[in-house]
């Protein structure tokens, strides 16, 4: 066998910039907690598969993650399935978000096609929040509902996601750029009871109005008792629906539901290439946990930072762009 050419290593950071991340900072930590050396990468990785329950506490300490009563030991069964993480912890993914936002700082800077660039701070977005959540609960909304997003990606998913998520229910979304039996496939699944949507969305220089979509998705979501609507191309309401501005009015405190670990956070789905999309429920814990594990550690994301991903409510990677919070 031919041996290979090793390629040039073209650039590498300095040992200032790489001592100045935060999973550098990390390492440190672990090493003092654990008494382990894990100043370099690949030993850190090491212990960090050789010691899962040890290396998701150091997450959990590190983060300080926030939980009523003491979360239990990290790992209490690895079988799989079934594997049994915090068994006592008591929490909500929201609760991680705002305890790091910046007063008077941009929580969401909100560029669309046709429109002005507007920001989006942290006090008018826990506002927005806390009154979303509100009209939920009056709305009879609570752990073990579903509330689906038929939405662009817009600051308004991100905020009916964390609305739903404070009251311990659950979020499913998909994009507009999905067709109503599309979104059905999907959505109609879960039974929703809320369905938060947009009357269209500007794309390519014209305006895509999608109200007969939102009615033919409503027609087939039985469980229904609120559609909120976001005016994104400013029609009127349609009947049976709130306007967004009603939904989030007034001043309201956000009080957050305490919820276990394994607490369903949200559903997202598989392509739907072999079958009916498949859901796949994600929970408070384990989300919390690895978005900040992909955040901070292996994104090196801080406050001072902006967090770009170009992307639909119909994927994934829509969810980790809210990790960015």
């Amino acid at each position: 066998m031919t041996e290979q050419p090793v390629a040039e290593l073209l650039w590498a950071p300095d040992p200032e910039r790489l001592a100045d991340t935060r999973i550098a900072d990390f390492a440190r930590f672990v090493s003092a907690r654990h008494g382990v050396d894990v100043a370099a990468y690949e030993d850190l990785w090491e212990w960090s598969v050789a010691d899962l329950a040890a290396f998701w506490q150091a997450v959990w300490d590190y983060f300080e993650i926030k939980s009523d009563v003491d979360p239990g030991p990290a790992l209490t069964s690895a079988e799989m399935p079934g594997a049994q993480w915090f068994p006592q912890a008591r929490m909500n993914y929201v609760d991680e978000v705002f305890k790091r936002g910046r007063a008077g700082s941009a929580a969401i800077l909100d560029l669309a096609e046709g429109r002005d660039a507007a920001a989006l701070d942290w006090a008018e977005l826990r506002r927005q929040v806390a009154a979303l959540a509100h009209t939920l609960r009056e709305n009879g909304v609570g752990p073990g509902d579903c509330v689906a997003g038929y939405l662009p990606n817009i600051p308004e998913a991100v905020i009916a996601f964390l609305a739903t998520a404070s009251i311990g229910a659950t979020w499913a979304a998909c994009g507009q750029d999905y067709s109503a039996p599309a979104a059905v496939d999907r959505l109609g699944q879960l039974g929703p009871v809320v369905l938060v949507t947009a009357d269209g969305y500007r794309y390519g220089g014209k305006d895509r109005a999608q109200l007969a979509a939102v009615e033919e998705l409503r027609a087939s979501l039985p469980r229904l008792r609120l559609t909120v609507v976001v005016p994104r191309l400013g029609g009127p309401t349609p009947e049976r629906a709130i306007a967004w501005a009603d939904a989030t009015a007034g001043e309201h405190e956000l009080t957050t539901e305490r919820v276990g670990f394994d607490h369903p956070l949200w559903v997202v789905f598989s392509s739907g290439t072999t079958g009916l999309p498949k859901g796949i429920v994600h929970g408070h814990g384990g989300v919390v946990l690895e978005h900040l594990k992909a955040t901070v550690l292996q994104s090196d994301l801080g406050q001072d930072d902006v967090f770009f991903w170009f992307t639909s409510p119909s994927w994934m990677m829509w969810n980790f762009q809210v990790a960015g919070l």
